[in-house]
């Protein structure tokens, strides 16, 4: 889970850690780079806007030096149609959640990307 809300990433880790996976979280696309190259990852929960690196930038980045992963990819945000990243999310044709997202919601989404998630 890569958002620069501390917040917003301690609770989609806590459901998704609930649901039996393994997660590792970044404030920003920088820091989830770091992450990327020491670990593999089935699925990617990405913030759009951040400092540093945001979400565009984060997802250029693994377009061009992890092929495949940006496959993983889900992008989680507040303005979806913005000016700013509609159209770069309409060209990408990455799944997009709207914030504020529920537990049910992030949960279909993950088996949706995984396949069914099975609980502890």
């Amino acid at each position: 889970m890569i958002d620069d809300e501390k917040e917003v990433r301690d609770v989609i880790a806590d459901v998704l850690e609930m649901d039996g996976l393994d997660v590792l979280t970044a404030s920003d696309g920088r820091e989830a780079l770091a992450l990327m190259n020491r670990n593999r990852f089935d699925l990617i929960f990405c913030d759009l806007r951040m400092p540093q690196m945001d979400g565009r930038a984060f997802y250029e980045a693994i377009q061009r030096d992890y092929p495949g992963a940006f496959k993983r990819i889900v992008f989680v945000t507040a303005k979806a149609d913005s000016p700013e990243y509609g159209a770069f999310l309409r060209e990408t044709n990455i799944p997009v959640m709207e914030k504020p997202i529920t537990m049910q919601q992030l949960r279909q989404m993950a088996a949706r990307m995984l396949g069914p998630v099975r609980r502890h």
